[in-house]
């Protein structure tokens, strides 16, 4: 468990502090299996595990039991890889490779558009490479590709950056290997440009040309600042009419926030709010489903799906 604790700790998925959590969910599973740590563990058994936790732990300590699992199984995956390179050509090996860069990610509890970015530049990484064996690359195939980006693709700065993210993760967490100073490889240029905004005339222009939900929607979005998926997550009880805020939960970078909302705004929403409640209270006439609980806070609370049909 001495590697699997310095595995974390360089990683920075938990910080010296935390890192016993980690290790306690670990023995405490393959105790719970009576399996020693070597031993090839199901899914199944995984979920049993869960589940009995489930009833006796809150449901932020079973979550951390299952991340604590599955980064050991990765871990252990991970320590076969000497015997792995030898397997297949380069294609099969970069599947591997793609397939561990995946599950990186989502230990990491990387949103899905980063995961889906991030695997989009591997596979430009790749071709770019032109299938050469990834165990055999170095820092000078990122230098490489960076100047390739900058030169011949003409892309962003952000671009060129968002990509070499991908890449540093690439090698820091699946790869095990350090990327030496690449300052030589040349940069992307900024542009600088002046911000485009819209004028009054314009803004409400765009708002005739639209109707119900989309143009609450955008109204909500322009009077707010919040992004379409924030604005789409929204709750009843994230709007605060006392105080005039929204409270946007699990934003980016899983933080939650608050942002003002202008008094015209007020009674647009209570009207939707009427209007969606009246659907609500007409499913459950007709014996349909109550609302979504996030965070398994049905499982949390008892919550059946015959009691959520009677609520």
């Amino acid at each position: 468990m001495d590697d699997f604790k310095a595995y974390i700790l360089s990683s920075r998925i938990a910080n010296e502090k935390s890192v016993g959590f980690y290790l306690h969910w670990v023995t405490s599973f393959y105790r719970y299996c009576s399996k020693d740590l070597d031993d090839v563990v199901t899914q199944e058994v995984i979920d049993e595990y869960l589940a009995y936790l489930a009833k006796r732990k809150e449901d932020w300590q079973v979550r951390q039991a299952s991340d604590a699992i599955q980064l050991y199984l990765f871990f252990k995956k991970r320590n076969n890889r000497e015997s792995r390179r030898e397997d297949g050509d380069g294609k099969a090996q970069w599947k591997t490779i793609a397939e561990e860069m995946r599950q990186a990610l989502r230990l990491r509890h990387r949103a899905a558009r980063t995961e889906e970015a991030y695997l989009g530049w591997l596979r430009k990484y790749y071709i770019f490479l032109n299938g050469k064996a990834p165990y055999s690359i170095d820092s000078s195939h990122v230098k490489d590709f960076m100047t390739y980006l900058a030169v011949e693709k003409n892309v962003a700065e952000s671009t060129q950056n968002q990509a070499f993210n991908a890449i540093l993760f690439l090698y820091r967490h699946v790869l095990d290997k350090p990327i030496d100073d690449i300052s030589d490889a040349i940069r992307a240029k900024a542009p600088k440009r002046l911000p485009v905004v819209l004028t009054k005339d314009e803004v409400n222009r765009l708002f005739a040309c639209m109707s119900g939900t989309d143009l609450l929607i955008t109204k909500v979005m322009y009077g707010t600042g919040v992004r379409l998926n924030e604005c789409l997550q929204l709750r009843v009880q994230d709007l605060d009419f006392g105080r005039g805020v929204l409270i946007i939960r699990m934003g980016k970078g899983k933080k939650d926030r608050e942002t003002v909302f202008p008094e015209k705004m007020k009674p647009v929403l209570r009207k939707h709010l009427e209007k969606v409640r009246a659907i609500h209270e007409r499913d459950r006439k007709n014996d349909l489903p109550g609302v979504q609980l996030p965070h398994a806070l049905g499982r949390k609370f008892g919550l059946t799906l015959q009691k959520l049909r009677m609520l």
